[in-house]
């Protein structure tokens, strides 16, 4: 008999969804997440916390015994108790998980047949369970208006780095610094990425430790999003599963996150009418886990909140949990149905044109290189006048046109948009950057010839809309001027990068391969501060980057500064030198991106940055003097190692990793500068054993040992 009366739930804030065996994902991260999350907590905050959901689980019961005659009877009334404003936010790097609008919709819609009970796979139920399929009686709607009260599509875009990096509080953090803050208790909020951890997805139960924060919503998968585009038909009911957990229900066998295990027998979902189960990874529809294998009981294999991937059906139980839940003021839930909240949102307003908008993958781009414009306006719309400065052709009336700008400079984009009687217009100014034609090598720059960055050949984005890359007089390493991030005071989360004008490296041989050095010069806010700098390679002038080295917070150092910091001598600087500069990347339109995580901390100085063939041999040596400093690490490694090294002029290095047979595996020679030196050592391909780093400087020698895994 199920355990309907109080209990303690001491489950964590996170669960995440269910996932198809094979797939290359995990069914749920539910364990560690509550691990992390518990942990978190002083001693008297946890106590507080199993307090708060023991109150929350009384008023659960106390309101589906009140309710009984309503709730329990499932009547299969089809009127809508129950509306749910709904906000997408897609966080992407500009490719396919920049999922469409109509994704979106039928994401919703997805939703929507699972909780009124319209789903086609409904009939497939079996016979046992078909008198316990609820109709919820909720309805998710997109947003029409913000948190501003301006009109939207119920869909934001973020173009992100952190879309693929898995780390979803940065997701968030870079949604809210492009969009602003849409509180959990007013909207559902949806941020679909690329990578949120190894999960198809995951949501928070309802608690007042989230309360009204943004991130008090779901976090899904693209491929996982309704069951068009990225995603398919097998993954239909993920989103609808994750909405159940945010509706306070557990899995079908319990707060376990592992289905399968024995010891589920004796957990419980707190739901009349689902069986004690151990929970089914595969579609047995006739299974049997905990019941006795004399009986007629089967297991709910069939359940949204199961992972069999044959889900169906809610049950009457778990409506009555998820009306509780929406009942109650715990996290917001009984706020966002609300008849205020619901004309906030503008969710029941009419379909009416109100923007025109549109968005391109690219907006820095090679000369020649096509250019697709995606149409955002909404909503109605049936036409479109395209006027666009500088591209061929220069005008359109297709809803997503592709150009081709074959001229070096900067241009504005208008878009009118009509619904067949009124029309809404646009403008982009400066929207396309058209990249002049690719440099030869080797390619030198110390940002004196520009007064602003604006007026340079590099492109910046700064998807947060505050603090960007700048060219600055204050300080350099070399000349007056570099290129800097003034990151002292803004927000933690935030992202930037400064790209460079393509350059031309398809001349490059096997014999000499090719380097980036360049300089930079930082100091932490708070030694606490995680912050890093990565370096990202392309080779189709910024269709898809590579990330081939990081400056990781540990490598920045400990160095502080409690005001906005600025280096003041030579030995505040750092070269950096990255040999990996691989054969795939000796193209013609070949571009560094140089892209900061920030975590509040200070700012950040480039200089000198410099791209060219391995050769050095042209440069200046240095006599008779002492290479000081050096280390690698990590120590072992596996991808890449990092030497650093002291010298006190410019000079060539060259570096060697040779075998214990005393056979050189590889070699490469920089130009190094006076001071700090990194250099990136790519070591991927190099088999697994103990090898020697022999460093030479002028004939200078020091040599270290490497263990690589």
């Amino acid at each position: 008999m199920k355990r309907l009366l109080l209990s303690i739930i001491t489950i964590g804030l996170f669960t995440t969804a269910f996932s198809q065996e094979n797939q290359p994902v995990e069914p749920c991260a539910t364990s560690q997440k509550m691990q992390e999350f518990v942990q978190s907590l002083s001693p008297h905050d946890r106590a507080l916390y199993k307090l708060q959901r023991q109150t929350y689980e009384q008023h659960i019961q106390q309101y589906i015994q009140a309710h009984k005659a309503q709730i329990l009877s499932n009547d299969h009334e089809k009127t809508i108790k129950y509306v749910i404003p709904v906000v997408f936010h897609i966080i992407h790097e500009g490719g396919p998980e920049n999922i469409s609008y109509a994704q979106v919709v039928d994401a919703v819609k997805c939703m929507n047949e699972d909780y009124q009970a319209l789903n086609s796979d409904l009939s497939n139920t079996i016979p046992y369970f078909q008198s316990r399929i609820a109709n919820i009686q909720v309805e998710f709607k997109l947003a029409k208006l913000d948190p501003n009260g301006n009109c939207t599509n119920g869909v934001t875009r973020t173009f992100s780095t952190s879309s693929s990096s898995g780390d979803t509080q940065k997701q968030v953090q870079a949604v809210k610094n492009a969009h602003g803050n849409w509180p959990g208790d007013e909207y559902l909020n949806i941020f679909v990425a690329s990578n949120i951890g190894g999960a198809a997805g995951f949501t928070m139960y309802p608690n007042d430790w989230l309360g009204s924060s943004m991130s008090n919503g779901i976090h899904v998968l693209d491929n996982y999003t309704g069951s068009i585009g990225t995603s398919a038909n097998f993954a239909r009911h993920t989103i609808s599963h994750e909405a159940g957990h945010w509706l306070n229900l557990s899995h079908t066998w319990g707060d376990s996150n592992d289905p399968g295990l024995a010891g589920n027998c004796a957990e419980d979902d707190h739901v009349t009418d689902t069986p004690d189960t151990k929970g089914w990874k595969t579609c047995s529809l006739h299974g049997k886990t905990c019941a006795s294998q004399d009986t007629a009981q089967y297991d709910n294999v069939q359940n949204i909140m199961e992972y069999s991937y044959c889900s169906t059906m809610f049950t009457i139980g778990q409506k009555a949990r998820m009306w509780g839940a929406l009942e109650s003021s715990t996290g917001g839930r009984n706020n966002i149905w609300s008849a205020a909240n619901l004309a906030a949102t503008g969710v029941n307003l009419p379909n009416v044109l109100c923007k025109a908008d549109f968005t391109t993958q690219y907006k820095v781009v090679c000369q020649g290189q096509p250019v697709q414009f995606k149409d955002l306006s909404y909503a109605n719309v049936n036409g479109w006048d395209w006027n666009l400065q500088g591209a061929t052709p220069s005008s359109s009336t297709a809803q997503n046109p592709t150009v081709v700008y074959n001229s070096a400079g900067i241009y504005p984009v208008e878009l009118t948009a009509t619904d067949g009687s009124s029309t809404v217009s646009t403008t982009k100014t400066a929207y396309i950057k058209v990249l002049p034609s690719s440099s030869t090598e080797p390619f030198v720059e110390g940002f004196e010839g520009f007064s602003n960055m604006s007026s340079s050949t590099w492109g910046v984005d700064n998807p947060g809309n505050n603090a960007a890359f700048e060219i600055t007089n204050s300080a350099a390493y070399m000349g007056s001027k570099s290129a800097v991030l003034n990151n002292f005071g803004q927000p933690a989360g935030g992202e930037d990068a400064l790209l460079s004008p393509p350059v031309d490296l398809s001349s490059v041989t096997a014999a000499e391969g090719a380097t980036l050095t360049f300089r930079y010069a930082y100091r932490k806010r708070s030694t606490s501060n995680k912050e890093d700098l990565q370096v990202m390679f392309t080779n189709d002038c910024g269709h898809t980057w590579q990330t081939r080295y990081i400056v990781t917070s540990s490598a920045f150092g400990n160095a502080t500064a409690s005001s906005s910091w600025a280096p003041s001598s030579q030995s505040d600087w750092v070269t950096v030198n990255v040999t990996n500069i691989t054969s795939e990347f000796w193209v013609s339109d070949f571009r560094v991106k140089f892209d900061f995580q920030s975590d509040g901390g200070n700012n950040l100085y480039l200089d000198n940055i410099n791209i060219y063939k391995g050769d050095a041999s042209h440069l200046a040596v240095i006599e008779n003097e002492a290479i000081k400093g050096l280390s690698i690490y990590p120590n072992p490694a596996t991808n890449t190692a990092n030497i650093s090294f002291n010298i006190p002029k410019d000079a060539n290095a060259n570096v060697q990793l040779v075998n214990m047979m005393g056979q050189t595996v590889l070699t490469n020679t920089v130009k190094a500068k006076a001071g700090k030196n990194l250099i990136v050592l790519g070591t991927h391909n190099v088999d697994a054993g103990v090898y020697l780093v022999k460093i030479n400087v002028g004939g200078v020698q020091d040599v270290k040992r490497l263990v690589i895994k």
